[in-house]
């Protein structure tokens, strides 16, 4: 059944948002009495029944919620926005659909391009979240700089465990890596970082480790930044569904 989007969903008549109803209509081409399902992107799945339509818009009497537990354990991760725009929508494309949680796109001191498309990042999220029928949209936190978001990690909610991938510093090989998925313990919310394309700075990684980040590596091979962060999130729910 097709699912929709409407984040401020009640049962009851209910007017679709123009984009998804732009959608119903001119590209499903749907017609009156048929059935389909609302998302608000928080747990709840609306079954409704299309009521009336016009080019733009739609009317349906949706009824009352299957509500779906929020994910648990969850997965936040830090992750620097790629230099090519269509990278980086195609990670949070199949970070949704493996299951992030939280996203937190930072600027670093190697960002390549600092440009917020938070518009256009959201409406990738919405759209792999009904490809995927997940029942909850990921949050996608405001753009910002890397120190001001580890400032704003004091005030998170609960204690995740929290790591930092990052390649081999020369200038300081005593700073030690461990395996992500030896570090990082089972059932328990987590918190991942991934850098740009040129890597962390030596004093941003002392920066993650001043706020309890241990230091790991994804693998003997050098990953790009979606890669490595799409990889981060398909380990962290391999290693939580071992039983």
């Amino acid at each position: 059944m097709r699912r929709f989007y409407a984040p401020d969903v009640q049962p009851g008549p209910h007017g679709l948002g123009p984009d998804e109803a732009r959608h119903l209509v001119q590209v499903l081409r749907a017609r009156p009495g048929d059935a389909v399902e609302l998302a608000d992107g928080r747990g709840a799945i609306f079954p409704a029944e299309i009521v009336s339509m016009g080019k733009r818009e739609a009317v349906l009497e949706v009824g009352l919620p299957q509500c779906h537990p929020e994910p648990s354990p969850q997965l936040s991760l830090l992750i620097a926005p790629t230099k090519h725009t269509d990278r980086f929508e195609w990670f949070l494309e199949k970070a949704c659909e493996c299951g992030v949680t939280r996203i937190y796109p930072i600027w670093t001191g190697r960002s390549e391009r600092r440009v917020e498309k938070r518009e256009r990042w959201q409406r990738t999220l919405v759209e792999a979240m009904k490809q995927s029928r997940r029942a909850w949209l990921p949050e996608l936190m405001p753009a910002a700089e890397l120190s001001e978001v580890l400032e704003g990690l004091d005030d998170a909610k609960g204690n995740p465990w929290r790591g930092i991938a990052h390649c081999p510093v020369p200038d300081h090989p005593e700073w030690q890596r461990q395996s992500m998925v030896e570090a990082m313990p089972k059932g328990t919310d987590a918190m991942m970082a991934i850098g740009p394309e040129g890597d962390f700075t030596p004093a941003e990684i002392q920066s993650f480790a001043e706020k309890g980040f241990a230091a790991v590596t994804l693998g003997e091979h050098r990953l790009r930044t979606e890669t490595a962060a799409i990889y981060a999130v398909q380990a962290f729910h391999i290693l939580n569904a071992l039983k």
